[in-house]
């Protein structure tokens, strides 16, 4: 098993196991383009100064585009791209959004961004990584592929938002949408906790759920009438953070701590139920 092989293993065991039937090819594509995105999420999320990160971002744009001019990448993960991705003609744009979403809380964390600059961060940071792990993996046409993987990415960054909100704000990360929080009459310029603890919070959070529960909705849709045998792993993850969702829809909006977990039983559920899966969801 490669380095990058155990490192899923070890972070997300159940992806790893939704790709085993995969030829190697495409499971050392899929496991790298994990490494690169858990890579920038640890990179925005770490302790490291500013200028530390900004450093990093820049040198990661020089490596993109190492990569697509057929230069020696200067990283393990370059050359891991290079040599395990590029098989499968993901283009240099797409790498370049990535880039761009996780640098809109890099190396400064995201602060009420407007509704442009949220799209952007969610295509980057979830809705790209989803179409090009589909693109590897799960051979579905262009049009369905961009459709699902907007819903999927677009459903996935809400709930991921939802459930890590307290965290986040700790943090000095809000990823709330600044014309979510005027909606709710949360003025400009609070601090991020002043907003964690504001009274009408709640109202943001139920508005973002409506929006991540449409997205659920259309990709499930999808899915029910283009799923195949090799977007297993797209369907467990699917499955996984609308199990999160759920519970924190049932017990209400209002209610952010603690965040919802799951149970290594439920875990195993989740794989099981993706792993036999046949023709329908």
């Amino acid at each position: 098993m490669s380095s990058i092989g155990r490192l899923v293993r070890k972070n997300h065991s159940a992806v790893f196991w939704c790709t085993m039937q995969y030829p190697k090819a495409k499971r050392e594509a899929v496991y790298t383009l994990y490494a690169l995105f858990k890579h920038f999420d640890d990179l925005s999320s770490s302790s490291l100064s500013e200028k530390e990160k900004g450093e990093i971002f820049n040198a990661w744009q020089q490596e993109i585009i190492n990569i697509y001019d057929k230069k020696v990448p200067a990283t393990d993960i370059g050359r891991r791209i290079y040599k395990h991705c590029m098989r499968f003609k993901l283009e240099r744009k797409y790498f370049e959004n990535i880039l761009s979403g996780f640098a809109l809380d890099c190396p400064k964390p995201m602060y009420c961004p407007n509704l442009r600059d949220f799209t952007k961060y969610c295509r980057g940071v979830s809705e790209i990584p989803c179409y090009l792990i589909l693109k590897i993996i799960a051979e579905f046409d262009e049009e369905t592929s961009e459709k699902l993987s907007k819903n999927i990415g677009f459903a996935v960054e809400m709930t991921q938002i939802l459930k890590n909100v307290k965290e986040d704000m700790i943090g000095g990360h809000v990823y709330i949408p600044w014309e979510y929080l005027e909606n709710a009459e949360i003025e400009k310029g609070l601090a991020p906790y002043d907003i964690l603890t504001h009274k009408n919070l709640y109202k943001v959070r139920t508005k973002m759920a409506d929006a991540a529960r449409e997205a659920y909705e259309e990709a499930y849709k999808i899915l029910k009438e283009n799923h195949n045998k090799n977007s297993k792993p797209i369907v467990y993850m699917l499955n996984l953070y609308h199990t999160y969702f759920e519970m924190m829809d049932k017990r209400g909006w209002e209610i952010i701590s603690p965040k919802p977990e799951l149970g290594l039983k439920d875990r195993l559920r989740l794989v099981f139920k993706v792993m036999f899966l046949r023709k329908s969801l």
